[in-house]
């Protein structure tokens, strides 16, 4: 083993690390709602890409995309078989633009989803009490601003960069 490997603290970078953090944190999280969705036979990003198209505002696939910080195949892959269990169809709107749409059974499904959020939500927040838990959301908030900033910095020195998270 060279003397530059043995000097490097792996420890430290583990402990230290919000990519690492981050990321297990995410996984811990995303077991945590996979669980509360399982009854309903979804996992936690079908059923956050129900939610964003239920709520309407979105007013394309892009945009769609763009909130849940995933490229335009990944929600065409996610899309497909909630339409293929009937939840969703696909609408065309101005233009080119098509745009997906719940239909009443994904209605019932999203009023579904909502009961088992909330108990999933409360959960965590009873945890964490509700001081705690807008202090974790504040500090989230800051560290996406702040990838954010940094993207942006690398963007405009390196011209071209997919900015879609």
């Amino acid at each position: 083993m060279s003397s530059d490997l043995k000097a490097i603290d792996f420890a430290e970078m583990g402990r230290t690390c919000f990519g690492h953090a981050a990321r297990r944190t995410a996984n811990l999280l995303t077991r945590h709602y996979n669980r509360a969705m399982a009854g309903l036979g979804l996992e936690l990003t079908q059923a956050q890409l129900l939610a964003v198209i239920a709520d309407g505002t979105a007013p394309s696939a892009s945009a769609i995309a763009r909130y849940l910080g995933i490229d335009r195949s990944t929600l065409a892959r996610n899309l497909r078989p909630l339409e293929a269990a009937g939840l969703i169809r696909r609408r065309e709107t101005a233009g080119r633009t098509v745009l997906p749409v719940l239909t009443p059974a994904g209605e019932e499904k999203v009023i579904e989803i909502h009961q088992a959020w909330q108990r999933a939500q409360e959960e965590l927040t009873g945890m964490l009490g509700p001081e705690g838990a807008e202090a974790v959301r504040a500090h989230m908030s800051a560290l996406r601003k702040a990838v954010h900033i940094l993207e942006d910095n690398d963007a405009k020195a390196t011209p071209n960069v997919d900015q879609t998270n």
